[in-house]
Protein backbone atom coordinates (compact mmCIF):
# COMPACT_ATOMS: atom_id res chain seq x y z
CA UNK A 1 0.00 0.00 0.00
CA UNK A 2 2.99 2.75 0.02
CA UNK A 3 3.38 2.38 -3.47
CA UNK A 4 0.12 4.19 -4.15
CA UNK A 5 1.76 6.89 -1.54
CA UNK A 6 4.64 7.87 -3.90
CA UNK A 7 4.92 9.62 -7.67
CA UNK A 8 5.15 7.79 -10.68
CA UNK A 9 8.93 8.56 -11.08
CA UNK A 10 9.82 6.91 -7.83
CA UNK A 11 7.64 3.91 -8.59
CA UNK A 12 9.25 3.16 -11.74
CA UNK A 13 12.59 3.72 -9.88
CA UNK A 14 11.65 0.63 -7.88
CA UNK A 15 10.39 -1.28 -10.69
CA UNK A 16 13.93 -0.42 -11.99
CA UNK A 17 15.47 -1.37 -9.00
CA UNK A 18 13.84 -4.34 -8.54
CA UNK A 19 14.54 -5.67 -12.09
CA UNK A 20 18.82 -4.75 -12.05
CA UNK A 21 18.45 -7.09 -8.65
CA UNK A 22 16.32 -10.14 -10.62
CA UNK A 23 18.89 -9.31 -13.81
CA UNK A 24 21.81 -9.47 -11.86
CA UNK A 25 20.78 -12.69 -9.55
CA UNK A 26 19.98 -14.57 -12.66
CA UNK A 27 23.20 -13.06 -14.88
CA UNK A 28 24.96 -14.54 -11.53
CA UNK A 29 23.46 -18.06 -11.49
CA UNK A 30 23.91 -18.46 -14.97
CA UNK A 31 27.31 -17.69 -14.66
CA UNK A 32 27.96 -20.63 -12.34
CA UNK A 33 26.66 -23.00 -14.25
CA UNK A 34 28.18 -22.18 -17.71
CA UNK A 35 31.62 -22.64 -14.35
CA UNK A 36 31.10 -26.13 -14.56
CA UNK A 37 32.88 -26.73 -17.87
CA UNK A 38 36.14 -25.20 -15.58
CA UNK A 39 35.95 -28.41 -13.10
CA UNK A 40 39.49 -30.29 -13.36
CA UNK A 41 40.15 -33.46 -11.11
CA UNK A 42 43.75 -32.79 -10.77
CA UNK A 43 45.00 -33.12 -7.28
CA UNK A 44 46.08 -29.32 -7.50
CA UNK A 45 42.61 -28.45 -8.79
CA UNK A 46 39.97 -30.57 -6.27
CA UNK A 47 39.44 -27.21 -3.81
CA UNK A 48 38.95 -25.01 -6.61
CA UNK A 49 36.63 -27.87 -8.61
CA UNK A 50 34.55 -28.85 -5.37
CA UNK A 51 33.66 -25.27 -5.18
CA UNK A 52 32.80 -24.97 -8.40
CA UNK A 53 30.16 -27.74 -8.40
CA UNK A 54 28.84 -26.84 -4.82
CA UNK A 55 27.88 -22.90 -6.78
CA UNK A 56 26.45 -25.24 -9.94
CA UNK A 57 24.29 -27.50 -7.38
CA UNK A 58 23.18 -23.96 -5.64
CA UNK A 59 22.43 -22.48 -8.79
CA UNK A 60 19.96 -25.10 -9.61
CA UNK A 61 18.44 -24.67 -6.71
CA UNK A 62 18.32 -21.42 -6.47
CA UNK A 63 16.61 -21.45 -10.72
CA UNK A 64 14.02 -23.97 -8.77
CA UNK A 65 12.98 -21.97 -6.11
CA UNK A 66 13.09 -18.76 -8.32
CA UNK A 67 10.49 -20.33 -10.98
CA UNK A 68 8.71 -21.79 -7.70
CA UNK A 69 8.17 -18.43 -7.06
CA UNK A 70 7.00 -17.44 -10.07
CA UNK A 71 4.63 -20.01 -10.47
CA UNK A 72 2.95 -19.07 -7.25
CA UNK A 73 3.19 -14.94 -8.38
CA UNK A 74 1.70 -16.01 -11.52
CA UNK A 75 -1.49 -17.34 -9.82
CA UNK A 76 -1.67 -14.28 -7.70
CA UNK A 77 -1.35 -11.87 -10.75
CA UNK A 78 -4.42 -14.46 -11.97
CA UNK A 79 -6.38 -13.25 -9.30
CA UNK A 80 -5.63 -9.93 -9.27
CA UNK A 81 -6.31 -9.89 -13.12
CA UNK A 82 -9.61 -11.91 -12.89
CA UNK A 83 -10.79 -8.67 -9.99
CA UNK A 84 -9.34 -6.01 -12.38
CA UNK A 85 -11.61 -7.35 -15.47
CA UNK A 86 -14.98 -8.23 -13.27
CA UNK A 87 -14.72 -4.49 -11.24
CA UNK A 88 -13.49 -2.57 -14.18
CA UNK A 89 -13.61 -4.09 -17.85
CA UNK A 90 -16.73 -5.86 -17.88
CA UNK A 91 -18.78 -3.26 -16.58
CA UNK A 92 -17.24 -0.61 -19.15
CA UNK A 93 -18.14 -3.06 -22.00
CA UNK A 94 -21.70 -3.96 -20.65
CA UNK A 95 -22.40 -0.05 -20.44
CA UNK A 96 -21.48 0.70 -24.01
CA UNK A 97 -22.75 -2.56 -25.44
CA UNK A 98 -26.08 -1.08 -23.56
CA UNK A 99 -26.02 2.35 -25.27
CA UNK A 100 -25.00 0.72 -28.68
CA UNK A 101 -27.99 -1.28 -28.71
CA UNK A 102 -30.05 2.13 -27.49
CA UNK A 103 -28.81 3.65 -30.40
CA UNK A 104 -29.94 0.99 -32.63
CA UNK A 105 -33.10 0.80 -31.37
CA UNK A 106 -33.53 4.66 -31.65
CA UNK A 107 -32.52 3.94 -35.51
CA UNK A 108 -35.32 1.41 -35.98
CA UNK A 109 -38.04 2.94 -34.17
CA UNK A 110 -37.27 6.50 -36.24
CA UNK A 111 -36.38 5.62 -39.52
CA UNK A 112 -38.92 5.73 -42.11
CA UNK A 113 -40.68 3.05 -43.57
CA UNK A 114 -40.30 2.67 -47.61
CA UNK A 115 -43.18 1.06 -49.31
CA UNK A 116 -42.60 -2.47 -50.74
CA UNK A 117 -42.64 -2.23 -54.69
CA UNK A 118 -43.80 -4.74 -57.18
CA UNK A 119 -41.45 -6.64 -58.80
CA UNK A 120 -41.41 -4.95 -62.65
CA UNK A 121 -43.48 -7.35 -65.21
CA UNK A 122 -42.15 -7.74 -68.45
CA UNK A 123 -44.26 -8.45 -72.02
CA UNK A 124 -44.23 -11.61 -73.87
CA UNK A 125 -43.49 -9.35 -76.79
CA UNK A 126 -40.06 -8.28 -74.99
CA UNK A 127 -39.23 -11.87 -74.15
CA UNK A 128 -39.25 -13.12 -77.98
CA UNK A 129 -37.44 -10.37 -79.04
CA UNK A 130 -34.69 -10.95 -76.29
CA UNK A 131 -34.88 -14.63 -77.37
CA UNK A 132 -34.44 -13.25 -81.30
CA UNK A 133 -31.81 -10.96 -80.66
CA UNK A 134 -29.55 -13.99 -78.41
CA UNK A 135 -29.92 -16.29 -81.15
CA UNK A 136 -28.14 -13.80 -83.63
CA UNK A 137 -25.02 -12.99 -81.12
CA UNK A 138 -24.52 -16.67 -80.93
CA UNK A 139 -24.80 -17.30 -84.44
CA UNK A 140 -22.43 -13.93 -84.95
CA UNK A 141 -20.18 -15.46 -82.03
CA UNK A 142 -20.40 -19.07 -83.74
CA UNK A 143 -19.27 -17.50 -86.84
CA UNK A 144 -16.36 -15.14 -85.74
CA UNK A 145 -15.01 -18.66 -83.92
CA UNK A 146 -15.04 -20.06 -87.39
CA UNK A 147 -13.61 -17.32 -88.94
CA UNK A 148 -11.11 -17.21 -86.66
CA UNK A 149 -9.93 -20.82 -86.78
CA UNK A 150 -9.75 -20.76 -90.80
CA UNK A 151 -7.41 -17.88 -90.48
CA UNK A 152 -9.43 -15.55 -92.30
CA UNK A 153 -9.33 -12.70 -89.69
CA UNK A 154 -5.54 -12.22 -89.25
CA UNK A 155 -4.39 -10.21 -86.22
CA UNK A 156 -3.02 -6.36 -86.29
CA UNK A 157 -0.16 -5.71 -85.90
CA UNK A 158 0.96 -2.50 -84.03
CA UNK A 159 3.32 -0.31 -86.81
CA UNK A 160 5.49 0.96 -84.00
CA UNK A 161 6.10 -2.39 -82.95
CA UNK A 162 9.70 -3.82 -82.20
CA UNK A 163 10.90 -6.43 -84.30
CA UNK A 164 12.53 -9.36 -82.79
Amino acid sequence: MQIFNLNISAFIDKINDYAIVIITFLKNIFNNIIAIRNVDFSLVNIPNSLGIIWHFILSIICILVFITILAFMSSIFSIFKTIIKYTIYKPIKLFVLAIYGFLLLLRYLFTPKSDLKQPVETNNSNLDELKQLNKKISYLEYRLNLQKRQNVIKPVKNKYQKRG
